[in-house]
C-alpha cells in the first residue's frame, strides 16, 4: 500500500506531508475437522515513510480461535489470541484508518495508538456421573499485553465447576461455582467468586426461560471485599429462524448488569439492536461495536448455512466492494481496575441487486468502580461516554468492481469540564481485480478532529494485494 497523507503527525501546527509505504504479507488458515479445529488470520505490516522523519515500523494483527480435543469426549482446550490497535486514551488523538486495509492497519504518526495482544486458554474436562448429571470442570487463563506501556497490562486467572441434569425433559436444573482472578500490572488484584443454582425451562421450542439464585463475593467497590446475594432471569424467543429475541437481568451488590438483543433478517436485510450492562476489569472496549464482517455473516445465513463456506463467501463479497472486514473498529480506551461498561447498538444492512447500504449508531458508557483502582481516563474520570455513528454505501459496478462510500463520526465524553473529542471522516475508494489472483484498490480521505488539539487531514492512497 502507498499512501500520500498531507498530515502525517497529525497537527494543524506542525504539518508534515509524506508518503507512507506499508508491506503487508499475512496467512489464513481453517479447519474445521479432526482433533485440532479452528481459524487463524495474521498479517504483518512494515510501514516506511519518505520524506519524513518519522522512523520505520511494524504493526501486526492477528485474530484467532480454536480447540485441541486431547481426550475424545473428555478433556478439551480452548484458545483465543488477538492482536489489534486501540487508543491509549479516549481523549488523546484519534485517526481514520484506511478503508478496505488489511488488519486494520494505522499508517500515520498517532502517538495515542497502542498494539494491544491477548491470549486466552481454557482448559474443559467433562465427565457423566452416572445418569444423574454431567459434569465440567473449566480452567481460564488470560493474559493482556500492551506494546510499549504497561497501562492496560494484566493477567487473569481463575476456573469453574458446574453441574447438570441429564433428565433430557423441558426442565433442567444446573449448579456453577466459579473464581476468576484479575491482576493489573501496577495496581491490586480483584477477584469475584461465586456459587449460583439455576432451572431452565423449555416450554416449548422457539422458547427458553431460565431463573438462578446464590452467594457472591468480590472486592470491586472495597479492597476488603463484600458479600451478597445474586440472581436473575434469562429468555430467549425465537418465533422463526430469521428472528431472535433475548434477553436477561441480573442482580450484584456491586450493580445490576443485563443483556437484550433482538436480531432479524429478511431475504436482503439485517437489523440489530442490542443493550447490555457488565463489569469489566482492565480495558474498556466497546463490546457490542458490529464490524462488516458481522453484519453480512448473519445476513448470508439464509445463501449458505454452511458456517466454513459462508465465511469465505461473505469475505469474498467485502473484498469486492473494497469494504474492510473490521470496520468500524471498536472504541475503547486502555485501563486498570473494574469499570461498569454499558453498550448500546442499533445496526443494519441493506442489499440490493448491484448496491448495499450499512449503517451502525452506538453508545458507550464506561464508569469507575470503587475509588483509586484505575489509571488512564478514569483516573480522573467517573465516567467515560463514547458514541459512534457510520453509513456505508457501496455499489457493484461490473463483477470485478465497485465503489464505495463512508461517512463516520466518534465523540467522546468525560464528566470533566470540558473534556471532549470529535472525529469526523469521509472516505471513498474503487476496488477491482487484475485477474485471478491480483486486486487494486484505489482510495482518498478526509479527517477532521477536534479535542485537546485539533487537526485536519487529507489522504490518497492505492493498494496492491496478490492472492495465492
Amino acid at each position: 500500500m502507498e499512501t500520500w497523507t498531507d498530515n502525517l503527525r497529525l497537527s494543524d501546527r506542525d504539518k508534515d506531508a509524506a508518503f507512507v509505504t506499508a508491506i503487508s504479507p499475512g496467512i489464513s488458515i481453517v479447519r474445521n475437522s479432526g482433533a485440532l479445529r479452528g481459524s487463524l488470520d495474521y498479517t504483518l505490516s512494515g510501514i516506511a515513510y519518505l520524506k519524513s522523519d518519522q522512523p520505520s515500523r511494524v504493526q501486526n494483527s492477528l485474530q484467532a480461535s480454536g480447540q485441541a480435543e486431547l481426550i475424545e469426549r473428555r478433556l478439551v482446550v480452548d484458545l483465543s489470541a488477538s492482536i489489534g490497535q486501540q487508543s491509549a486514551s479516549a481523549f488523546g488523538l484519534q485517526s481514520t484508518p484506511t478503508l478496505g486495509s488489511q488488519g486494520g492497519i494505522s499508517t500515520l504518526a498517532n502517538a495515542n495508538r497502542r498494539e494491544v495482544g491477548t491470549l486466552n486458554i481454557s482448559p474443559l474436562w467433562r465427565a457423566n456421573l452416572g445418569s444423574l448429571a454431567r459434569l465440567d470442570l473449566r480452567g481460564n487463563f488470560t493474559r493482556t499485553e500492551v506494546r510499549g506501556s504497561s497501562l492496560g497490562d494484566s493477567r487473569g486467572t481463575g476456573g469453574s465447576l458446574r453441574l447438570s441434569g441429564l433428565g433430557g425433559g423441558p426442565l433442567e436444573w444446573w449448579s456453577l461455582v466459579s473464581s476468576q482472578q484479575t491482576a493489573p500490572t501496577g495496581s491490586r488484584a480483584n477477584r469475584l467468586t461465586s456459587a449460583v443454582l439455576g432451572l431452565s425451562y423449555r416450554p416449548d421450542v422457539d422458547w427458553v426461560l431460565g431463573a438462578d439464585v446464590g452467594r457472591e463475593r468480590n472486592d470491586y467497590l472495597a479492597e476488603t471485599g463484600q458479600n451478597g446475594t445474586t440472581g436473575g432471569l434469562t429468555a430467549q424467543w425465537t418465533p422463526t429462524p430469521r428472528t431472535r429475541i433475548s434477553g436477561d437481568w441480573h442482580h450484584h451488590s456491586y450493580g445490576d448488569s443485563h443483556s437484550f438483543s433482538v436480531e432479524h433478517r429478511m431475504a436482503r436485510s439485517v437489523l440489530q439492536l442490542s443493550d447490555s450492562r457488565t463489569v469489566t476489569v482492565g480495558n474498556s472496549a466497546a463490546g457490542g461495536v458490529r464490524t462488516n464482517y458481522d453484519l453480512y455473516f448473519l445476513q448470508f445465513v439464509s445463501i449458505e448455512p454452511d458456517p466454513v463456506k459462508r465465511d469465505q463467501l461473505v469475505r469474498r463479497f467485502l473484498q469486492s466492494l473494497g469494504l474492510s472486514p473490521d470496520a468500524p473498529a471498536n472504541s475503547g480506551f486502555l485501563s486498570t481496575g473494574p469499570s461498569q461498561l454499558h453498550n448500546q447498538l442499533l445496526s443494519f444492512a441493506l442489499q440490493g441487486v448491484r448496491s448495499t447500504l450499512s449503517g451502525q449508531v452506538s453508545r458507550s458508557v464506561t464508569r469507575r468502580l470503587g475509588n483509586g483502582l484505575n489509571q488512564g481516563d478514569l483516573a480522573s474520570n467517573s465516567q467515560v461516554e463514547q458514541r459512534s455513528y457510520t453509513l456505508t454505501a457501496s455499489h457493484q459496478l461490473t463483477p470485478n468492481s465497485g465503489i464505495a462510500v463512508t461517512a463516520a463520526r466518534q465523540q467522546t465524553l468525560g464528566d470533566s469540564s470540558g473534556l471532549a473529542t470529535r472525529l469526523t471522516s469521509l472516505t471513498a475508494n474503487w476496488n477491482g481485480k487484475l485477474g485471478p489472483y491480483f486486486g487494486l484498490q484505489l482510495g482518498a480521505r478526509r479527517s477532521l478532529f477536534s479535542g485537546v488539539t485539533a487537526y485536519a487531514e487529507n489522504a490518497v492512497y492505492a493498494n496492491l494485494t496478490q492472492q495465492f
